[in-house]
């Protein structure tokens, strides 16, 4: 990658950590409000479950908008597609700041759902300006600046909400976004999409239907991310429950997970990706993933959830960005912003059903939601094969 992509990840990372700011104070502020508003609401409709509306109400429009976006941007330019999503992403952080009831902060995770498209807009320009033989790794770093988002996000919401307030909360975030904004308009650099010609159909159906090969790719992503999201709502209980941990562990297991996976797509992943071939990786990443999941609810001790979160994290640090430049090359080069929209997309539809699915099993039985996620990245390790092109077969 050249110097002028380097804007473009701290940008992403700047973006991220400021949405992810707001992960300890959301949900407490949500129910403040919604208890001194005090609506009357019919009996199947709780606080409980207007806050997880509240909070899935970006995912449910990410999964509209981010086709429109990454194929919007295979037309009008990377930049500029970039520069709007970023924009209305610190917008959403400017209404998070004000807020004074939960009316307004559905509407700051509205927008962050409609300008959350950025992060397939500068995967697309990745992938515009990276070879296949490199694509993979490429897309690590840009995964790598996610993970730095994730580490730094909720430690520094964690304690601007407890020290300074919600508000600042909102301010601090909008902030990052602008500056991200800003580094790129000034200095960076976007890789040169092809020519594109007018069409009147992009999404999901059409993109699928021109490439056919893309449809098992998306299947293998969905299910990957609805395996992690059935976790969400539930792992803090069962630190609580199974081993009486609480906070500071939780938040010891997910820091280690970030760093791993920051370590593993920044540095090694790069250099693994020139002696082993991506399907290789995708099976085995996929194989990890599930037996540290699976591994997770029987883990002995802290030292057990340690190693069960390694295996996890090092699998999750390569499945991502492997499958992005698997499904990137499986189209042509003027539809990288719309495949890239298409995979935000699959994710944000795993984001919205696991955690009901994951909070239901955790209820049955607390070790079932890891179970039913391990067996699924397992069943993803052995069909991945049965998804990769024939060319692709022949390198396992």
């Amino acid at each position: 990658m050249n110097r002028g992509t380097w804007p473009l990840i701290v940008a992403v990372g700047l973006d991220l950590a400021g949405f992810t700011m707001i992960i300890p104070d959301i949900q407490l502020r949500a129910e403040a409000f919604l208890e001194r508003e005090n609506w009357q609401l019919p009996p199947f409709l709780s606080v409980g479950v207007l806050i997880g509306f509240i909070l899935s109400s970006m995912f449910i429009v990410q999964f509209f908008v981010s086709p429109i976006w990454g194929a919007k941007s295979d037309v009008w330019g990377r930049k500029r597609v970039f520069l709007g999503c970023t924009l209305l992403s610190a917008l959403s952080m400017g209404v998070y700041a004000i807020a004074w009831s939960s009316p307004i902060l559905l509407l700051s995770r509205v927008l962050a759902g409609l300008g959350g498209a950025n992060v397939a807009v500068a995967q697309a320009s990745i992938a515009d300006g990276s070879s296949e033989e490199v694509r993979t790794a490429a897309l690590g770093k840009m995964s790598a600046a996610q993970s730095v988002g994730l580490i730094c996000g909720p430690a520094i919401g964690g304690f601007v909400a407890e020290y300074l307030g919600s508000q600042w909360v909102g301010w601090i975030g909008m902030g990052m976004s602008l500056t991200g904004a800003f580094l790129v308009w000034q200095f960076g650099h976007f890789g040169r999409a092809a020519e594109v010609g007018i069409r009147r159909k992009f999404g999901f159906g059409p993109l699928v239907r021109e490439f056919p090969r893309l449809l098992p790719l998306i299947v293998l992503a969905g299910a990957a991310w609805f395996s992690l999201s059935a976790l969400e709502g539930t792992f803090a209980r069962l630190l609580n429950q199974t081993w009486g941990y609480g906070q500071r562990e939780f938040g010891m297991l997910f820091s280690f997970e970030a760093v791993v996976g920051l370590v593993i797509q920044a540095v090694v992943l790069g250099v693994v990706i020139k002696y082993v071939k991506d399907p290789v990786l995708l099976v085995g990443s996929y194989l990890l993933q599930g037996i540290g999941l699976a591994m997770t609810p029987f883990a002995p001790g802290l030292a057990g959830l340690f190693l069960a979160s390694f295996l996890y994290a090092v699998g999750t640090s390569v499945a991502n960005p492997t499958v992005n430049g698997l499904c990137s090359k499986a189209v042509s080069d003027d539809r990288q912003g719309e495949v890239f929209g298409v995979i935000q997309s699959a994710r944000s539809v795993g984001f919205m059903l696991g955690p009901l699915v994951g909070g239901a099993l955790f209820d049955f039985w607390s070790p079932l939601p890891y179970l039913f996620a391990g067996g699924i990245c397992v069943l993803v390790a052995f069909m991945a094969p049965l998804a990769l092109p024939r060319a692709a077969k022949l390198e396992l």
